[in-house]
């Protein structure tokens, strides 16, 4: 069946109107550096790892998370 490409379905509605969730934000933060460095997976993995590891001593450092559920 057509869709009609100008309006949008409640799916797709659903997730414009989401906010990304951090560990989203590291997975896109993590590949789009890695892409810089012509994307390797060891790379990407890295880059997660150090992105992570940021957030967590932030929490410890901290003692709050700052996360929305």
């Amino acid at each position: 069946m057509y869709k009609d490409k100008d309006k949008p379905d409640k799916e797709r509605q659903l997730l414009e109107n989401r906010k990304p969730r951090y560990y989203e934000l590291a997975l896109y933060f993590a590949a789009a550096k890695a892409k810089e460095e012509e994307f390797h997976w060891d790379n990407f993995i890295d880059n997660l790892s150090f992105i992570c590891d940021k957030y967590a001593s932030h929490i410890k450092s901290n003692n709050v998370s700052n996360m929305e559920m």
